[in-house]
């Protein structure tokens, strides 16, 4: 782990970067399916909750806020409707927004329906046409007085009418005027719509698309493409996104560079993994790095993203500990990084809390762990975005068990959670509760097996402030004393 990746990361907060593009609402209703429909034979989704989030331009601009803090500045347009009026309420208190809107458009909607994890439909509305004069004019207005005090400009355009009609060129005309660093994520196959930029960021597709071929699948077909566009376009960069293979740097003229990836987590869902690179890129091109350190950093926090279920954000701490984590040869970035201090937890907490996202906090000694405590871990997760662990210490267990417990030391016990995959951050305590640490973190939520609140001092502090006590439901005949008591027997049988 090299002290410039912690360097470049804390510059983040000193970057401005104004985002111009396409927003979307992301809405996932998630319910379950056990019949077929009487009426058709389709299944029947009985719904339990939704949950929508900014999309498109909005997830750019997401990742932008954790990653980098709250001075950039999006425009982006809507139609006048109900997504509009969903939009506005999730990017109220993010950052300077302007959310332009046309009363004829509709609002780019991508509805998702999921059962048991599994994606069952999506239903997308949207308008496609270009954004009309007037708009547009105000656009570029209030753009322009804003660029002087920018270090970068991105587009995120996914090809909803925003950028048509030429205007991606006058943005980036101005850009060039004002000697800023343009960056662009393209839905464009025409990139004379891009002329101009100093990075372009296409996907191995897109490329292949720009230049008329079907799915190039060599380093040195893609390099001829992507220099074949810089050189037709005046494009000064092009960083192609490759998936598991990583990212291709390929300049107008000089060395290309293939970044690969470092650490291969599970891919739980790519949602917005394309939006979270464009966003570390731009905050790392915005900084001072260059080219390979920027790229590390996008594809650290691509994969940080796609190992996650929803769309989802992510922060400076958790880039530097995957990093971290991998130079010190911890596989896949998913067990030290896991577990931490109070301190550090609670820097977790408020970046997650600033980017919106709710905290469960659940607690225990889970000694040997089993199917019981997996299931509480799963349960408490559906009531939070992150779930947080928090873990009694060996003394903290002889207190209050005895001391002949714990059967597993505190660093395999902590260990074995942090590798699952439902669980965010592990933190071992000393205390005989968890008080202090519900003080400290305030989470959203906290959850337990057969707890009432009465009985449950750590559930009234979360109530006094507003929060939610979940109690989860015990898988019987499982738990650490019966698994004792069968080795006990066992041994016993032997002799």
């Amino acid at each position: 782990m090299t002290n410039s990746i912690d360097h470049i990361l804390s510059k983040f907060s000193g970057a401005r970067i104004l985002l111009l593009g396409d927003i979307m609402l992301d809405k996932y209703i998630y319910g379950n399916i056990t019949r077929t429909s009487p009426e058709a034979p389709v299944p029947v989704l009985l719904h339990q909750e939704e949950k929508s989030m900014l999309g498109g331009a909005g997830n750019v601009f997401r990742n932008l806020i954790a990653l980098g803090g709250k001075r950039h500045v999006l425009f982006t347009a809507a139609g006048k409707d109900e997504c509009q009026i969903q939009l506005k309420k999730l990017l109220a208190n993010t950052a300077e927004y302007h959310l332009y809107t046309e009363p004829e458009r509709k609002t780019t909607l991508k509805l998702r329906m999921i059962a048991q994890d599994q994606q069952v439909i999506r239903y997308d509305t949207e308008t496609v046409t270009p954004l009309c004069p007037n708009v547009r004019q105000k656009i570029l207005n209030d753009y322009r007085k804003r660029l002087e005090s920018a270090d970068a400009v991105v587009l995120s355009d996914y090809n909803k009418g925003f950028f048509s009609a030429g205007f991606a060129q006058k943005i980036i005309m101005e850009a060039r005027k004002a000697g800023k660093t343009v960056l662009i994520d393209p839905k464009n196959r025409d990139f004379s719509a891009y002329a101009g930029a100093d990075f372009v960021k296409p996907n191995r597709k897109e490329l292949s698309e720009a230049v008329g071929q079907p799915s190039i699948q060599t380093i040195e077909g893609l390099v001829d493409a992507a220099r074949s566009l810089c050189r037709k376009h005046t494009i000064g960069n092009i960083i192609v996104t490759l998936g598991s293979d990583g990212m291709l740097y390929v300049p107008a003229r000089g060395k290309t560079i293939h970044a690969k990836i470092e650490f291969a987590p599970d891919v739980y869902d790519v949602s917005g993994a394309g939006d979270t690179a464009l966003a570390a890129l731009a905050l790392s091109f915005a900084s001072g790095t260059n080219a390979p350190l920027a790229m590390r950093i996008a594809n650290t926090a691509a994969q940080i993203v796609i190992s996650k279920p929803g769309t989802v954000a992510v922060c400076r701490d958790e880039i530097f500990h995957y990093l971290h984590n991998h130079a010190i040869g911890v596989s896949n970035g998913n067990l030290l990084n896991k577990i931490v201090t109070l301190p550090k937890a609670k820097e977790f907490a408020r970046v997650w809390k600033n980017n919106g996202e709710t905290i469960c906090f659940t607690n225990g000694c889970f000694d040997l762990l089993h199917y019981g405590h997996v299931s509480s871990f799963l349960q408490a997760r559906k009531h939070g975005d992150r779930l947080i662990v928090a873990l009694n210490s060996d003394k903290s267990v002889k207190k209050i068990k005895g001391v002949s417990r714990p059967i597993q030391d505190e660093k395999s016990r902590s260990a074995l959670l942090a590798v699952l995959q439902c669980v965010d951050l592990v933190v071992i305590f000393d205390d005989k509760t968890a008080l202090r640490l519900v003080r400290e973190l305030r989470p959203d939520v906290i959850a337990k097996e057969g707890y009432s609140a009465e009985k449950w001092p750590e559930a009234r502090l979360v109530q006094s402030y507003g929060g939610k006590a979940v109690s989860l439901k015990r898988e019987n005949g499982y738990s650490t004393s019966a698994l004792v008591g069968k080795i006990t027997k066992s041994k016993e049988a032997v002799k």
